[in-house]
């Protein structure tokens, strides 16, 4: 397997990425901006991949422990080597399937966060390569097994947070609906005046109250150039806020 070294967060993570197939994207750093932990707080990262997500939520929260669960030997060896090489305290990597999870990993953690698969294998082209094709295709009942695995690794009270497409937003709200309350959506517009492509969205692990939606994201301006807002968290790990606007 090919391998390629790229920087995140303005060359403060190292991480190495498969050449070809699935690779770490925007919805990765937008995804662990969102997490609401502190340090001290342990998160689990369902399907870590190379480990992009967890390397970003390390940088901008010292003192945070973080377990990746990565079904593939490779990306899972990829991610353990990504952590010893950026010289993150805190942070390990298991092999296991984000669908099915180890049962001693039940009632572990203050926060899970996800960026799951979203293709569906019916409706969708499949990736040639066998590894993005197992990061992005989502077998039927996929989603609602990794939602019931979140909430069986959280602690009373901990957060969800996933970032998905937005024309499935209904239906992430379904599936939190059993287990959490006090949930959040937050749009990702590509361009201002474009509708939403993928949303953020966090929920409380017993929580109650009506969902609320909170105040856009707008990732690119006119020229295609990154938002001030996008540029703080994308390149210097800012947190990206929920401010509610609305209850849906």
């Amino acid at each position: 397997m090919e391998t390629t070294c790229d920087g995140l967060l303005d060359k403060r993570v190292t991480i190495e990425q498969p050449k070809d197939g699935y690779r770490v994207a925007v919805d990765t750093v937008l995804l662990a901006a969102s997490v609401p932990a502190r340090a001290g707080e342990t998160a689990l990262d369902l399907g870590c991949g190379a480990g992009g997500a967890m390397l970003c939520l390390a940088a901008r929260l010292p003192g945070v422990f973080l377990t990746g669960v990565e079904i593939q030997k490779e990306l899972a060896d990829l991610c353990a080597a990504n952590i010893a090489r950026n010289k993150f305290a805190g942070l390990n990597v298991l092999r296991a399937d984000a669908a099915l999870l180890p049962g001693d990993l039940a009632g572990t953690f203050d926060h899970v966060l996800m960026n799951p698969p979203y293709h569906d294998e019916a409706r969708h082209d499949v990736s040639a390569d066998a590894r993005k094709r197992m990061a992005n295709t989502e077998r039927e009942g996929d989603l609602a097994r990794w939602v019931t695995g979140a909430a069986k690794a959280l602690k009373p009270s901990g957060t969800l947070t996933l970032v998905h497409r937005a024309d499935r937003q209904a239906e992430i709200e379904a599936l939190l609906a059993p287990e959490f309350g006090a949930v959040e959506i937050l749009p990702i517009l590509p361009k201002p005046g474009i509708p939403p492509k993928r949303v953020i969205v966090r929920g409380k692990k017993g929580g109650t109250g009506a969902a609320r939606l909170c105040r856009h994201l707008v990732l690119h301006q006119a020229d295609g150039r990154y938002t001030g807002q996008a540029e703080a968290i994308l390149r210097h790990a800012k947190a990206l806020e929920f401010r509610h606007e609305a209850v849906t």
